[in-house]
């Protein structure tokens, strides 16, 4: 399986954005990766104002259906203000008394275009909302259709022409959350653990039918049979939340739990996509999953 790293850099004096963590912690540069075999640190040229991938940022930046592109909020023709980089309206606020020769590119938002991500190994359509020059270095902030955020250079997305977004099919992403009785620990365990199988794979194969080798090329108890070729795969504690991703050259599924430990329960998220004929279908298969995930993990 090839591997995912998950790389975000915090720029000192320079950048507030959303954090990637669900609970907003302020993280140093580093490399987060999965400690078993099926992964190992990928180093990847950053710039030098950011390079931010946060794929499990889904509260700060949900899925968006390819027909909703248009309507994201963005800020056009000026600088955001701090409270917009934390509303879901812009990603970057730059301070300008340190950088007064900051400014917005002369650019109207939101562009739909493509960016080559390193850590999921596939070409990702993305809406870009931000457009700044800083120290004569050109970025954009952008939002992953499939939920989450990142940051490049300018030079490495390439607006869509709009005969080109005419062509793209008309998709969807089923983005579904449930709330479980139980620790972040024991959902995990449901929810990758070869032991619970037999017990989860009738709510997406009432028939059976499914090969039993299916688990052997996937870190989870869930399975979508159009998903085609991996091309990379993450599952482990990422900022304290157990979080699962899995990119394929055409479909992508997320997995995050957001524990409350006080009160004992966890909100699982998940997000799959893009669906183009059977969204209603698995719509259904999802909810039925997490139903079933739920009833195992609320019983040990």
């Amino acid at each position: 399986m090839q591997n995912l790293t998950f790389k975000i850099l915090t720029i000192l004096f320079l950048f507030v954005i959303t954090a990637c963590s669900q609970s907003q912690k302020t993280i140093d540069n580093s490399d987060i990766v999965e400690s078993n075999d099926r992964t190992q640190t990928v180093k990847t040229e950053t710039h030098r104002y950011g390079g931010w991938y946060c794929p499990d940022n889904l509260n700060g930046f949900p899925p968006v259906d390819i027909a909703d592109w248009k309507n994201v909020p963005v800020v056009n023709g000026r600088m955001p203000t701090q409270e917009e980089t934390h509303n879901g309206t812009s990603l970057i606020f730059v301070d300008a008394e340190k950088y007064p020769d900051a400014k917005a590119l002369d650019i109207t938002m939101p562009k739909l275009a493509k960016f080559y991500n390193n850590s999921s190994r596939r070409e990702e359509l993305i809406i870009v909302i931000q457009a700044i020059n800083v120290a004569n270095d050109s970025i954009v902030g952008f939002r992953y259709l499939n939920g989450g955020n990142g940051s490049a250079r300018l030079n490495e997305v390439r607006f869509l022409p709009d005969n080109e977004i005419e062509m793209i099919p008309k998709s969807r992403f089923i983005s579904h959350q449930i709330t479980i009785n139980a620790s972040q620990e024991e959902i995990s365990e449901v929810l990758t653990k070869s032991e619970y199988l037999d017990a989860l794979q009738p709510t997406f194969d009432k028939d059976n039918q499914l090969k039993r080798d299916w688990r052997e090329s996937t870190n989870i108890n869930y399975h979508y049979q159009h998903s085609g070729e991996t091309t990379a795969s993450y599952a482990d504690i990422l900022f304290g939340n157990f979080y699962v991703q899995n990119d394929y050259l055409k479909y992508n599924e997320k997995f995050l739990l957001l524990e409350d430990s006080e009160a004992n329960q966890t909100e699982l998220k998940f997000v799959s996509g893009p669906h183009i004929d059977d969204f209603d279908t698995q719509q259904s298969i999802i909810a039925n999953w997490s139903k079933k995930v739920k009833a195992l993990s609320e019983k040990q």
